[in-house]
């Protein structure tokens, strides 16, 4: 099998098609709120610990929705579960258009809610794209999902950013209804895609040890973890501390958008240039521009550094995303009874991801506990900043077992 030889998008069959298209829409409607929630959040309890928790529960609780929708989807349809997760979603915005400034008091409900439904909506997208997808069109899928999760992800918060300063006392309701419509439109598309019942039987213990190559599958969530690592801090302080250093939704707003078109840039990239043999190359090119990226939080937190950290993260981000999503379908797709232990494999891997996500929040709570605010926020990005150098080892590691294993001819 010729590896360079990439398959374009239109070889995708209708429900890949249709998968992107939900994807998007979903996109869409987290981008418009999900992000500007934390800001929300920050004028009602003005505490970084706070939000650091809000977060982190969500965290949590997206491991146990994966959990929970994994034994679902095991005695219904991954369809169904995909759409519990949307109705999850969509009940959280209710309550936040319902609670208001209350919401300052209920966040950590509010936190395990959103979790819960981020678990069971992306438990499904993940068994989707592993059913819609092949090897040889696996890195094609994956770029043309990033590329319209970025362009989703750039219009949106632009517009959010207008309605917040065009309409400061209700722009927040605004955005939440809106995202409330982008869900029930992504829950719409969902009845163009087939049903498929999974076997009944759910069994973890082998999706943490399957009968065999257990030891590649266990470096590979070992990567899961590292890459979680950082994700937990950064997926939401450096757009916060954009905002408490600018105090302007729209300043903000920009960022996401400089921010999503660099992600558009990278996702086109990987799309038109991505092959198996080139994910090594990208991932270590990745691991060490988003460590360097990190020293500059390290000197200064201002406008500038920000932006700059935002922009050079966005950039190399999804060099090292995809390749990492990629190669977790290819060595799913080889271990035993890999068809019907998807569902197994997938919840073992997001546990892998949320654990390192709770773990650098939980140290970023240790550290606003114990030191001054600048010095806590110094020492979390130097703990989370290095993490993707120690996921890039174990890729590389995988990824050569994985070749050696099943790519190279047996003599």
């Amino acid at each position: 099998m010729n590896r360079n030889a990439r398959v374009p998008h239109d070889k995708l069959p209708p429900s890949g098609r249709w998968l992107l298209a939900v994807n998007a829409l979903f996109a869409g409607a987290s981008a418009l709120s999900s992000t500007f929630l934390n800001i929300y959040l920050w004028k009602l309890v003005r505490g970084l610990e706070q939000i650091a928790l809000y977060n982190l529960l969500i965290f949590l609780f997206t491991a146990l929705g994966y959990l929970a929708a994994g034994w679902l989807a095991k005695r219904t349809d991954r369809l169904y579960t995909l759409r519990l997760g949307v109705l999850f979603l969509a009940v959280f915005y209710v309550l936040i258009l319902i609670l208001g400034p209350r919401v300052g008091q209920t966040y950590a409900w509010l936190g395990c809610l959103h979790g819960t439904g981020a678990g069971f909506y992306w438990l499904s997208m993940s068994v989707l794209v592993f059913e819609v997808t092949e090897p040889e069109t696996r890195d094609s899928f994956n770029g043309a999902n990033g590329f319209l999760f970025a362009v989703a992800s750039g219009i949106a918060p632009l517009l959010a950013g207008k309605v917040l300063t065009t309409l400061p006392e209700r722009g927040y309701h605004f955005l939440f209804l809106i995202s409330l419509a982008l869900f029930l439109a992504a829950v719409l598309c969902t009845w163009r895609l087939k049903k498929r019942k999974c076997p009944p039987c759910y069994d973890l213990r082998l999706g943490f040890n399957p009968e065999s190559y257990g030891p590649l599958w266990r470096r590979k969530l070992l990567v899961s973890f590292f890459l979680g690592f950082r994700e937990g801090v950064l997926v939401f302080l450096p757009f916060l501390l954009v905002f408490l250093v600018t105090r302007n939704e729209l300043t903000a707003s920009r960022y996401l958008l400089m921010t999503s078109v660099a992600s558009l840039i990278a996702y086109y990239v990987m799309k038109k240039f991505l092959t198996f043999e080139r994910r090594l190359f990208f991932v270590t090119l990745s691991a060490l521009m988003l460590a360097g990226s990190v020293v500059l939080l390290l000197y200064r937190v201002n406008t500038l550094s920000l932006f700059t950290f935002g922009l050079l993260n966005s950039l190399f981000s999804p060099l090292l995303m995809i390749p990492y999503s990629c190669l977790s379908y290819d060595i799913m797709g080889r271990l035993p009874e890999a068809e019907h232990r998807k569902v197994e494999y997938l919840v073992v891997r997001e546990a892998a991801i949320n654990a390192g996500r709770c773990l650098s929040l939980g140290a970023l709570i240790a550290c606003e506990f114990w030191l001054p605010d600048a010095l806590s926020n110094r020492i979390a990005f130097l703990i989370v900043g290095f993490s993707p150098l120690l996921g890039m080892i174990y890729f590389r590691r995988s990824s050569n077992e994985y070749q050696e294993t099943f790519l190279k001819p047996k003599l």
